[in-house]
Parts: structure tokens; C-alpha cells; sequence
């Protein structure tokens, strides 16, 4: 599921960059029982928010960021459905992208705004 948004709400903003102004451009909801890798839904919210299909993206995700060890800290065994509530999250950069992974399963693209886009 991609969203188009408006600049990040409160309580949404990323910490990643606080000198940064970010415009979230996409979105997905992961669930870990039936969606498949997490790694896969990140790659598919990032194509979304670059309008193309994921295996147009130019870098790799698995080159640049852990989403095994994501993945296993927020959804692998011995995690409950009490720290999946979304209150841990980790971030990262992704091509021109600021990527949001929460514990609740949602991830979240974000592009920077104004000067210093990169």
C-alpha cells in the first residue's frame, strides 16, 4: 500500500538528519506472518515512491543495510505481540531516500525537502 502525503505529521517526524525537512512519499504496512521478507516490502515502498518497479532500483538494499537483523529484532522469535506496538523503530538512508522501519510493521519513505536535497 503506497501513500502520497503531505509533510510528516506530528509525532511521525524522522530523527534521522534532524536538520533535514523530510516529505513522507510513500508508505507500507509489513506483516511479518504473511507478507513475506522485510526486506521485500522496503524495496516495494521505495519503488513506490520512485514510481518504478523494484527491480529498477539501482543499488541493492541487502548491500547497504542489515534487513536480516532488522527483521529479526522486530518481528524473529522470541519477540511478542507487546514490542510490536510501533514504539521501536530504526532508519536509514536508501538512494535519495530516508526509510523508516517501526516495530508495528510500518514503513515509511520519506525525500528531503528544500536545500541540501540530496
Amino acid at each position: 500500500m503506497a501513500d502520497r502525503a503531505d509533510p510528516v505529521p506530528v509525532g511521525d517526524t524522522p530523527t534521522l538528519g534532524q536538520n533535514a525537512h523530510w516529505n513522507r512519499v510513500a508508505q507500507r504496512l509489513h506483516d511479518p506472518e504473511g507478507d513475506g521478507e522485510l526486506v521485500t516490502a522496503v524495496v516495494f515502498a521505495v519503488a513506490d515512491a520512485e514510481g518504478v518497479d523494484p527491480t529498477e532500483l539501482e543499488l541493492r538494499l541487502n548491500h547497504t543495510v542489515d534487513m536480516e537483523g532488522i527483521d529479526h529484532a522486530f518481528f524473529g522469535p522470541g519477540t511478542t505481540e507487546g514490542a510490536r506496538n510501533g514504539t521501536e523503530s530504526v532508519e536509514f538512508r536508501y538512494l535519495r531516500y530516508l526509510v523508516s522501519v517501526r516495530s508495528d510493521g510500518w514503513i515509511r519513505v520519506y525525500e528531503p525537502l528544500g536545500p541540501g536535497r540530496t
